[in-house]
């Protein structure tokens, strides 16, 4: 449990209140929430990134031996270890170290969020500096969503592109249904679900996926037949 001072605490299920607040302490706590909140995917990225660089031939946690392996990236050992200790899911954990090993702490900018950084940290960091900077500085600030579509284009995109035309709207798109899909697919741990799961489960996935399979036929199908004249659609 995390202290705060006297009154407050903080422990796994939230605040703990021991004495009551006033107005202007509640209050006080806003921005320290919030700034906690901002920086805490640095933070644990950070964390995991150090003791990769600085603990490589030592102990990275507890109960861990690197056994005088020298590895380039966090280790899929470590990364379990790191779960255990904090808790958090291992796709979230990858994704923090990424980002933090990606854009170093010279380059990142407090007015944006940590999605912000992670659109940029598959850039070269003169890109990545660039960027950050457009983002912030522009008179209506971009969304993290709205900078991964700049950057596809090369381009800050204006508001009103990105929705859709006039003619598309209303139609049901299938884009959001897939990113949803491979959400959840990142969030249960993606190929690493695999190594947790019986026989017996991944059959039962597999029965569940048959939809989509039976889709991706089809939609195989009537490509080849219209490569040849044939269309089936």
């Amino acid at each position: 449990m995390l202290t705060l001072n006297d009154k407050i605490a903080v422990s796994p299920l939230g605040l703990e209140f021991h004495q009551e607040l006033t107005f202007e302490e509640w209050s006080a706590l806003a921005p320290q929430l919030g700034t906690a909140l901002r920086s805490m995917s640095f933070v644990i990225g950070d964390w995991l990134v150090y003791g990769e660089d600085h603990f490589e031939k030592q102990l990275q946690l507890p109960g861990l031996e690197d056994n005088g392996v020298t590895r380039r990236r966090i280790s899929a050992e470590r990364y379990a270890q790191a779960r255990q200790a904090t808790g958090l899911d291992l796709v979230i954990l990858k994704n923090y170290a990424y980002v933090s090993r990606r854009v170093p702490m010279s380059l990142r900018n407090d007015l944006l969020s940590w999605e912000h950084h992670r659109t940029v940290a598959k850039l070269q960091q003169d890109e990545q500096k660039r960027w950050l900077g457009i983002a912030a500085t522009a008179n209506d600030k971009l969304s993290s969503r709205r900078l991964r579509v700049s950057i596809a284009r090369g381009q800050v995109v204006p508001v009103e592109a990105m929705s859709a035309p006039p003619s598309e709207r209303g139609i049901a798109n299938h884009i959001p249904f897939i990113n949803r899909l491979c959400g959840w697919w990142s969030h249960v741990g993606g190929p690493d679900w695999i190594a947790t799961r019986t026989p017996e489960q991944v059959a039962a996935m597999l029965r569940d996926f048959q939809p989509v399979a039976e889709i991706i036929s089809f939609l195989q199908t009537a490509s080849a037949n219209t490569g040849k004249g044939e269309s089936t659609l």
